[in-house]
């Protein structure tokens, strides 16, 4: 029945079968549906897939598994790193030390030096550096570059990794060094390459430093000590003091007017100053007074004592300091001006000078009565200040000399190191740089062949300046070219220190121009310049823009007509006068081309 097609007529069911039922799939638990491990056939039958018949079993003889999976390939080759990858930016660190012989000290006899030794594994180069240790005496920082070291032990070879180790003395350049400890990768490192290192042990510590530690450490004990006694802070150290002291009175300066009597200037005077306390660090700065009495803004610097801890006695110092050469500082001077001292009617000593103290601001009451509880005299009417006291003349800038410019005279008297004079307004040349006036000049003759020559004179608004050139002229012996650059000229008659140039309102027809010695006369003008004067007549006199007017006119460049009723605008080709701020021109019709037949009126 086995060779039987699937097929009605060719299969036949089991007469000797009663169950028919088909089975579930799922099984339930605890409400949920989960299929079965095993799932079965009608009646509970089992499945076709779980009889014996069905499984079929490969012979293992003969069978090539290459047929079917194909050639089995090899593992992977591992990747070698290059040595500069393995080891870029990887370095072992050492701390350690040296000693340095001292001979010229009676007390030391060595100094012991701290120092960092890097080495780079991935070039095999040492760098030696010494921490930086304030006020230490000598030269810190790099004291050897990175590069290869020779071993002195091995000829023709540098030091290695190898040769490092906690403990290990290293000679480099004739200078020893000792290795105290390492680091967690350097101990790692060289762990993992076999080596076995040695416990970490501490830096000796340098006599010379320790000593001095010792002694800054009683200071601080005995400036707090003497601090808490004055103010009663306790048992905090000085740097807490102080940082208090500032967060309370940060801002908080107390201002007193004082006069002193100044025997030395001749004639003896009073001058007045402003004293300043401040007190969030109890220092005091003083300068001249600038509202009171007739030395005010006699100096250019007010300033007359800088912020310093005002001493009582200056002059008290100790009998073995060296004020030849040194300045005395907190450590000589043992009393110091506090804002108690200062009151209304007493005198202070500002470096052996005597110092009257005759008023302060409100807010000076205000704290003395407040916080010290001190109440502060009215102020003290001190008597006016002599009034032949000689006055401070003001600067006179001295004539010019006749050698440059006397703008540049001027700028000398000015600065010590003197400036460019400014002559001009950048704006205003920047928009007016372009916008130039042409004349037409005549020489004044002073012989005969000058009534050949022609000049063109060009005036730049912007700045002012004027420039000359002479025009070719046949057979009269002189060459067409530059007569006057551009220049500011001044007039005739007039100071050199006085700032009186050529200018606007100078040019007309028929006016005259001194030229370095030469006399020119404007005789004629173009029909730009005409328009400018017509929209800038502030700039102009009347008698020039009339004189042009009469000019052009009389070259027919311009014609002034009655008001037309109708004008033929196809048959008079025209130019209308541009200004537009007088009503008055309004007949005035430039004429550049005129078809004078075709005119109808």
């Amino acid at each position: 029945m086995d060779g039987l097609p699937f097929i009605p007529g060719f299969r036949f069911t089991d007469i000797t079968k009663r169950d028919h039922h088909l089975s579930s799939q799922f099984r339930w638990k605890n409400g949920y549906a989960i299929p079965k491990d095993k799932p079965t056939g009608i009646g509970k039958a089992p499945l076709d897939v779980d009889f014996m018949l069905y499984s079929k079993t490969l012979g293992t003889t003969g069978y090539n598994p290459t047929l079917t999976y194909g050639q089995a390939k090899d593992p992977p080759k591992p990747i070698v790193q290059s040595h500069f990858i393995r080891f870029d930016g990887k370095c072992l660190s050492f701390n350690g030390f040296t000693q340095q012989a001292i001979t010229e000290s009676a007390v030391d006899t060595f100094r012991v030096r701290r120092v960092k030794i890097t080495y780079f594994l991935v070039d095999d180069t040492i760098s030696v550096m010494e921490p930086v240790e304030e006020n230490a005496g000598y030269v810190q920082g790099c004291l050897l570059k990175r590069g290869q070291i020779p071993n002195p032990h091995r000829k023709n070879r540098t030091w290695h990794w190898s040769d490092f180790n906690n403990g290990v003395e290293l000679n480099f350049y004739g200078v020893v060094y000792k290795l105290c400890s390492c680091n967690s990768f350097t101990r790692q490192f060289l762990s993992s390459q076999g080596v076995e290192v040695d416990v970490d042990k501490p830096v000796p510590d340098d006599p010379y430093m320790s000593a001095r530690r010792q002694q800054l450490l009683q200071q601080k004990k005995q400036q707090s000590a003497t601090l808490a006694l004055k103010f009663g802070l306790g048992s905090r150290s000085i740097e807490d003091d102080k940082f208090r002291q500032f967060l309370e009175n940060d801002g908080k300066v107390l201002r007193f007017y004082t006069v002193w009597y100044d025997e030395g200037s001749e004639p003896a005077e009073w001058k007045f100053f402003v004293l300043l306390y401040f007190m969030a660090y109890d220092r005091v700065e003083i300068y001249e007074s600038k509202n009171t009495g007739k030395t005010c803004g006699q100096n250019p610097f007010p300033l007359f004592l800088g912020k310093i801890r005002l001493p009582k006695d200056w002059s008290n110092l100790p009998p073995n300091f060296p004020s030849i050469y040194s300045e005395p500082g907190n450590k000589e001077y043992e009393e110091y001006y506090q804002p108690k001292d200062f009151i209304i009617g007493n005198t202070i000593f500002v470096m052996g000078r005597r110092f009257l103290l005759y008023d302060c601001d409100p807010f000076t009451r205000d704290y003395f009565k407040d916080i010290l509880q001190i109440v502060q005299p009215d102020s003290i009417e001190v008597f006016k200040p002599k009034e032949n006291f000689p006055t401070v003349s003001k600067l006179v800038i001295p004539p010019h000399t006749g050698i440059g410019d006397p703008d540049d005279t001027r700028q000398n008297c000015l600065s010590l190191i003197p400036k460019a004079p400014k002559t001009l307004d950048f704006v205003t040349y920047v928009l007016n740089a372009s916008k130039k006036l042409r004349y037409k000049l005549k020489m004044v003759p002073v012989y005969e062949v000058d009534n050949l020559r022609d000049f063109i004179m060009e005036y730049c608004i912007g700045n002012d300046q004027m420039s000359i050139v002479e025009l070719a002229s046949k057979n009269s012996g002189f060459i067409k070219g530059r007569f006057m650059s551009y220049t500011r000229l001044r007039k005739p008659g007039t100071n050199v220190d006085e700032d009186q140039f050529y200018g606007t309102k100078d040019f007309a027809i028929g006016a005259k121009l001194h030229v370095r010695g030469s006399v020119f006369i404007i005789v004629e003008l173009d029909l730009w310049t005409y328009n400018y004067m017509n929209e800038n007549k502030d700039k102009f006199t009347q008698d020039a823009i009339d004189k042009a007017k009469c000019y052009l006119e009389s070259k027919g460049l311009i014609i002034t007509l009655p008001k037309p009723d109708v004008i033929n605008q196809n048959s008079i080709t025209q130019e209308i006068s541009p200004s537009k701020h007088d009503e008055s021109l309004e007949d005035t019709v430039l004429i550049s081309k005129i078809n004078q037949s075709n005119i109808n009126i």
